[in-house]
Order: structure tokens, then C-alpha cells, then sequence
């Protein structure tokens, strides 16, 4: 499949054939989603496997969570430069040669046989793995008009998501049916599959794309933001704005409380509350249902009724606090169906969270939406590796559980906050030359007005 024409007019035939205009969604769909939740599943069993390894190789609780947030580490610190990389060689060769690498290390995690080893392996999976996420964002935001982007953007948080959902179960049946270590083989395979299938199917362009018609880029290129040259990055205009610190904050804080589902929680069911591995391989699952639909309704809501950046502000801090409110009154009751409802409330409304910081990602980032993307995963991936090695910390020392989900709590509360100086209906920009000492006061001033001077690019 390649691509030997760039008019949508010399390749219409083709794509009114076999997507009938609809390129985009399979693009969206049927590969974005499968390879995030292949990459996802390997988390999952990481997850899940936990306890296993642990009771396997005597390690302590302190050092399970060393090897857990390693990779959270790697990934983190490797964000930004995956969507400088996405940006200056685009996104079809970048997620292919990711995917190989995160693949070969996945393969090669059962084999870590010491701490040390472990630790190496998961570092080294994370930065295969750092460039996906902006990677992806930045496919969607050329393949996509702005009006569709929030059930895009949907579409590639469910393939996040659903590796918890199926792969808590599948994991737990393929550790009693063959042992833990076959569950990263079989990922490992997947993932290269997938990755290969990306390179041959995908181009970094509507344009370019064979089997793109007319129809379907003129509906892309009507309302989708301008692409901008690296050599135009404007670090400084971003480091200044208010909103381009706040969009990181808030995520730091939405992924300390989804870092404690993502990484303890098979621990917390089994230790804390007595399950049994199989239960807690399908209550376990049960809040990253609820998340699912957290983020596919809000996809369809934020499209069509919340719009407008001050009604999608307001759910995205309700959706904070609602975060906040169910972690802690699950962490307290005594029932364990109380306790598997109040996380499945918390986690649900974390996905709701979720839709809107990719949405404000590309109106914020426009052209640069790969860096804003990778910048605000950046730090939330930094707390996603800080968050569970202080839990596990304190778990250990203490024993008190509690104590540790309302401390993830409160960060659901700064969450909310941060969300009041996020304003995704002004894009970042390099700021203009000022004509008048109005003009420069007015660029001095750390947050940007609520009301635009001009319309999002």
C-alpha cells in the first residue's frame, strides 16, 4: 500500500470504495485502539502478576513497588521528547519502531529473574512505550476535524482502558492455565503484529493516504488546526502561560488517583480486603468498565452539547471532586459490594476527567498539539511512578490503607482547582510583537484572559 499520489482528487475512487469516506474512524478504531490496548494489556498483566512475582522471588513490598513505578519513571521523563520525535519524523514511523521496542522488552520481562533485572526491563518497556500516547493524540489531531476529536480521542482512551477490563481476567486464566510469564509472551507477539500492521496501513497525512477520498479530506482540512514547524517551537511563550503549567498540574494530580487503580489495586483487593486472585480478577475489572463509559459518554456529550470551554471546564472539575468524594467513602465502608461500587463511581468519573485533557490538548496545542500532549503526560506519569512508590511506602510502614487513598483524595481536590486556569479557548501561540505598553502589559500577565482576543486557530 503506498502512497504515489497527494490529491484527495487522484485517490477519491479509491478511498469512496473501501472506507466510503470513513478512513478516519478506522484509523481511530481499528488501529489506534488495538495497539494502545495491546500496549494497555501488558501493564495489566504487569499488574496483576504482581503478587505472583512477589510471593516468587521474595520481594519485599518496598521493591515491588521499585520495579512497578520504574517503568511509570521511564515513561514519564521520555514524553516530550516522543512528541518532538512524532513531530519531526511523524506519527506513522514513530509508533511502528515504538511498538517493536515495546514489544521485544515485553517478551523479555519474565526473564528478569533479579531485582536488578526487573527494574532494567521495565525501564527499558517505558521508554518504548513513552512515545505512543503523543504519538496518538498527535495522529488524531491531523486526522480529525476539532468537531470530532473528543469521540476520538474516546475511541483511543478505550483502548487504554479495556486492557484493564479484559486484562485482569484474561491474565488470571492464563497465569492458572500456563503461568505468569507466557501472559507477557503473548502481548509481545500482538504488539509486533500490530505494530508492522500500523507501518503498511497508516500515513502521517489525509493527502497522502491511497485509499483517502476527496470528500473525507475537504471534511478533515475544514476545520482542523494548522501544522506548524518545529523550528517555530515557542518554548518561551509556553513556559510563560499560566494555562500550559495548569494543564500538567491537573493531570498530576488525575493520575495519582488513577495510579492507585492502575497499580495497587489487585493488591489492595487480595491483601486489604481478602479476595481471592480469581475475584479479584473480575470485581478488579469492574471500575475500568465503568470508566469505559465515563469516557465514551462524555466522548459523545463533549462533541455535541459541552462544546462551548466553560461547560467542559466545569465537568472536568465535578468530575474531580466525584474522583475525590467515592475513593474515600469506599476506602471506609466495610462491604466489599459498597466498596467495589464507590470505585467504580471514582474511576468513572476520572474518565470523564480524561476526555477533556486530551480535547484541551489539541485546542490548546493546535499545530503543537504533540508537545502539549506530551508535555501534560509528562508530569502525570511523573506522579503515576511517585504516587504508588509513596503508597506502597506508606502501606508498608503502616499498614493503614486508608490513610492512603484519602491522601490521593485531596489531590482529586487540587485537581478541581487547577481546572479554573485551563482556558482551551485560547491556544497557546508565540506571542505577537506589542505595538503599545498596553499591549505589553497585557503579555506580561501570567494567565491569559478568559475571553479571546481572536478565534482558536
Amino acid at each position: 500500500m503506498t502512497a504515489t499520489n497527494s490529491s484527495p482528487d487522484a485517490t477519491g475512487t479509491a478511498g469512496q470504495g473501501l472506507f466510503s469516506g470513513r478512513l478516519r474512524w478506522f484509523i481511530a478504531g481499528g488501529l489506534l485502539l488495538p495497539v494502545t490496548f495491546v500496549m494497555s494489556m501488558d501493564r495489566a498483566a504487569m499488574t496483576v502478576a504482581a503478587p505472583v512475582i512477589q510471593k516468587e522471588y521474595g520481594f519485599t513490598v518496598t521493591e515491588m513497588s521499585v520495579i512497578l513505578t520504574s517503568f511509570w519513571w521511564a515513561y514519564a521523563l521520555f514524553q516530550v521528547p516522543g512528541g518532538l520525535l512524532a513531530k519531526r519524523f511523524g506519527p506513522r514511523r514513530v509508533l511502528a519502531l515504538a511498538g517493536i521496542w515495546w514489544s521485544v522488552f515485553t517478551f523479555l520481562t519474565p526473564y528478569g529473574v533479579v531485582f536488578l533485572g526487573f527494574v532494567v526491563i521495565r525501564i527499558l518497556l517505558g521508554l518504548g512505550q513513552a512515545a505512543d500516547w503523543p504519538t496518538s493524540v498527535y495522529t488524531l489531531q491531523r486526522w480529525f476535524p476539532r468537531r470530532e476529536q473528543s469521540r476520538a480521542n474516546s475511541l483511543l482512551l478505550c483502548g487504554l482502558y479495556l486492557g484493564n477490563v479484559i486484562g485482569s481476567p484474561l491474565v488470571v486464566w492464563i497465569i492458572d492455565s500456563f503461568g505468569w510469564e507466557d501472559s507477557f509472551h503473548v502481548f509481545a507477539i500482538v504488539g509486533f503484529v500490530l505494530a508492522l500492521l500500523w507501518w503498511w496501513v497508516v500515513r502521517d497525512e489525509p493527502r497522502s493516504h491511497p485509499h483517502a477520498s476527496a470528500a473525507e479530506v475537504r471534511h478533515i482540512e475544514s476545520d482542523r488546526q494548522r501544522t506548524e514547524t518545529e523550528a517555530t517551537l515557542p518554548w518561551r511563550a509556553f513556559a510563560r502561560s499560566g494555562q500550559f503549567w495548569a494543564i500538567g498540574a491537573q493531570y498530576a494530580c488525575l493520575l495519582l488517583i488513577q495510579g492507585f487503580f492502575a497499580t495497587w489495586l489487585p493488591t489492595y483487593l487480595v491483601d486489604a480486603r481478602g479476595l481471592s486472585l480469581k475475584e479479584m480478577g473480575f470485581l478488579g475489572s469492574l471500575p475500568w468498565v465503568a470508566m469505559i463509559v465515563g469516557v465514551f459518554g462524555m466522548g459523545a456529550l463533549n462533541d455535541r452539547v459541552f462544546r462551548h470551554w466553560r461547560g467542559r471546564v466545569r465537568i472536568a472539575s465535578a468530575g474531580y471532586l466525584l474522583a475525590a468524594a467515592f475513593l474515600v467513602l469506599g476506602a471506609l465502608s466495610t462491604s466489599v459490594p459498597v466498596l467495589i461500587t464507590c470505585l467504580c463511581l471514582s474511576l468513572g468519573a476520572v474518565g470523564v476527567v480524561q476526555v477533556h485533557v486530551w480535547a484541551a490538548c489539541q485546542d490548546l496545542g493546535g499545530g503543537y498539539s504533540a508537545t502539549v500532549t506530551g508535555w501534560t503526560n509528562l508530569w502525570g506519569n511523573l506522579m503515576s511512578a511517585a504516587g504508588p512508590l509513596f503508597t506502597g511506602i506508606l502501606v508498608g510502614i503502616g499498614g493503614d490503607w486508608v490513610l492512603a487513598m484519602g491522601i490521593l483524595a485531596i489531590s482529586g481536590l487540587l485537581g478541581a482547582v487547577c481546572w479554573f486556569f485551563v482556558h482551551p479557548e485560547r491556544p497557546l501561540r508565540a506571542p505577537a510583537r506589542p505595538s503599545s505598553s498596553l499591549s505589553r502589559k497585557a503579555e506580561s500577565c501570567p494567565f491569559p484572559s478568559r475571553w479571546p482576543s481572536s478565534p482558536p486557530v
